[in-house]
């Protein structure tokens, strides 16, 4: 068992990064809505990756300095950050997922008369 939480944050390591490779993709999108949104939405995935990374840098590191005494403090930070960054990162998603609700309903709009 000792192995998951060294999978789980590589997992979630590699998501971060696919996040930062792949946010460009994003302005595919730039016909179906406004610049900036575009802009915001490619930028809100390159943050929410980065700090995917740091969740899992932050994760592996609370779970292995747990057991160490002279370092609870570190791994107590540890703990901390990754709980702050859980909601971080969720809402950099809503926002995201707002993002594409908005697009959606200006292209209905848009098309539909």
């Amino acid at each position: 068992m000792v192995f998951l939480p060294a999978i789980f944050s590589i997992l979630v390591a590699v998501a971060g990064w696919f996040y930062i490779l792949h946010a460009s993709r994003a302005s595919s999108l730039k016909g179906f809505e406004t610049d900036r949104d575009n802009r915001l939405r490619i930028r809100l995935r390159r943050t929410g990756g980065v700090l995917m990374i740091v969740l899992a840098v932050s994760f592996y590191s609370a779970y292995n300095l747990a057991g160490d005494p002279d370092r609870r403090w570190i791994a107590l930070f540890c703990v901390i950050l990754t709980l702050l960054l859980l909601p971080a990162i969720l809402f950099l998603a809503y926002v995201d997922l707002r993002l594409t609700r908005k697009m959606r309903e200006t292209f209905k709009h848009n098309n539909h008369p």
